[in-house]
């Protein structure tokens, strides 16, 4: 019986390891706009689905919220932010270090929220391949998951919400 305890233990043990070997970045564009002015708002239906990024996120260990400085993007993480009890991180669109903020929170998960014409381009840079084209702009819900090991891109999975 102890030895079977001292296995399971193990094996409990490696996988939880391992688990904590990646890196996880969230990357999400921003949720629906209430109109196509260039600081717009979120629209109600934005608004929902900022509160569903709640329910589909709130599960993971998420270590830092990243946004650009724009009304929607701000109000796709805020909800998140609130129920994690976390400030989000302003990040300029054009200056984004992805490798810096995986260094920064090596082992641990990020939620980056963006634009459609730039969430593809950061993933893109990061795997070093021209894979991913702008997001459709009527598309609100992509989910990309992108897990780093020792600095180097291990898979990148796309989710819709």
């Amino acid at each position: 019986m102890k030895s079977l305890y001292i296995i399971v233990t193990l094996l409990f043990m490696t996988i939880t390891s391992a688990q904590d070997t990646y890196t996880t970045i969230y990357l999400i564009r921003h949720a629906e706009k209430a109109d196509t002015t260039a600081d717009t708002h979120l629209s109600e239906a934005g608004k929902e689905r900022a509160t569903r990024w709640i329910e589909y996120l709130v599960a993971n260990r998420i270590d830092a919220i990243y946004a650009t400085p724009y009304n929607r993007t701000r109000e796709t993480a805020q909800p998140l932010a609130d129920a994690l009890k976390m400030k989000v991180i302003e990040y300029g669109p054009r200056e984004m270090d992805l490798a810096a903020i995986i260094k920064k929170h090596e082992n641990g998960a990020v939620v980056i929220v963006g634009h459609s014409n730039t969430i593809p381009g950061y993933i893109n840079r990061l795997t070093g391949k021209n894979e991913y084209n702008d997001i459709p702009e009527d598309e609100f819900g992509r989910l990309y998951i992108v897990n780093v090991e020792n600095g180097k891109v291990v898979d990148v999975k796309i989710e819709e919400l």
